[in-house]
């Protein structure tokens, strides 16, 4: 059982399509052909289901280069700044042209025509306003699931990705009872969904943890430690920060946190001493400076795609690469 799972990160996930396009060049292959388990939050929720629906990586990165300046418009200087203070009152933007994009991209392609018609598994996290819990969507690949399958593909891809304050709430009417519910992004409670996948593998697959290997991509990250630079009357003022001080990393410091629990979670589910067999290997993008998840200008495309390009041609990438991809 292979695993591919992807991180969120809004356009970030530019660099994660790079990076994955530069490793099929290289194999001479696609990710649809090595895994049949593919899982994703948010933004890593739309790559994961393109490549299940058969897209290649190169088909996702020509997507969002197109989709990225449509939905995080800002074409004038200061746009930013304006859009988080809107922030304050409602969504900093539009969902109507990822909506458009996704609608046309898979249509009313449906995850279970992924497992029907092409063998692969999918999971996605998203979490239901309307219940207060958090919902995993799955494939219907056990005998004792059967409530996901008829969920299109561009409604999950748009409720995984549906970030608070960036995106409207999305709303979806369940194919089974006809209720409709309200979602935002995955991302609040798993922005690393492998571990999610694992536990799905070893228990309604019934997969063996040494058959199982996960490889997983962040997109990214932001550097968060720096409180430590600070002068000392910053670092005081820092200690007494209200809304505005933490408006801009109190995501980050949210969404990273999970993604870090995740994977140390399966590092040690993958140590040799467990005796689980499970073969386990992230790579973190590293972030270019001064691009943030909605920085969709020029300059931010083209060095997404050289960190992600560059992150899979070193010989140690590839080296760890090789086992899901050979």
């Amino acid at each position: 059982m292979r695993i591919l799972s992807l991180d969120g990160g809004g356009y970030l996930g530019l660099a994660t399509a790079a990076f994955l396009e530069a490793t099929e060049h290289h194999f001479q292959t696609t990710c649809h052909e090595k895994f049949n388990f593919f899982c994703g939050t948010s933004t890593g929720a739309i790559i994961a289901l393109g490549l299940a629906a058969g897209k290649t990586a190169r088909d996702i990165r020509e997507l969002y280069k197109r989709l990225g300046p449509r939905v995080f418009w800002n074409p004038l200087p200061g746009m930013k700044a304006i859009r988080f203070l809107k922030g304050f009152f409602t969504s900093r933007y539009s969902n109507r042209a990822l909506k458009r994009a996704l609608d046309e991209a898979f249509e009313d392609e449906t995850i279970g025509d992924i497992l029907a018609n092409r063998g692969k598994r999918i999971l996605v996290p998203a979490f239901c306003l309307t219940t207060g819990f958090p919902r995993i969507f799955k494939t219907d690949y056990a005998s004792e699931l059967s409530l996901h399958n008829n969920y299109r593909i561009a409604d999950l891809a748009m409720a995984s990705s549906a970030a608070p304050v960036y995106f409207p709430v999305y709303p979806i009417q369940a194919p089974s009872s006809g209720v409709v519910e309200e979602f935002c992004d995955g991302g609040v409670f798993a922005n690393h969904p492998g571990v999610l996948a694992y536990g799905e593998a070893i228990s309604h697959l019934g997969v063996p943890s040494q058959k199982v290997r996960i490889l997983s991509v962040s997109t990214p990250r932001a550097d968060l430690s720096r409180y430590e630079t600070l002068k000392p009357r910053s670092r005081r003022a820092q200690l007494r920060r209200g809304f505005l001080s933490w408006s801009s990393t109190i995501a980050s410091v949210f969404i990273d946190s999970t993604s870090f629990i995740n994977d140390q979670s399966l590092i040690r589910l993958a140590d040799p001493r467990t005796g689980t067999g499970l073969l386990y290997e992230r790579f973190a993008l590293q972030r270019p400076p001064k691009i943030s998840m909605d920085t969709a200008a020029k300059s931010a495309t083209k060095a997404l795609v050289r960190v992600g390009s560059e992150a899979a041609q070193s010989g140690n990438a590839r080296k760890r690469l090789k086992p899901f991809f050979e």
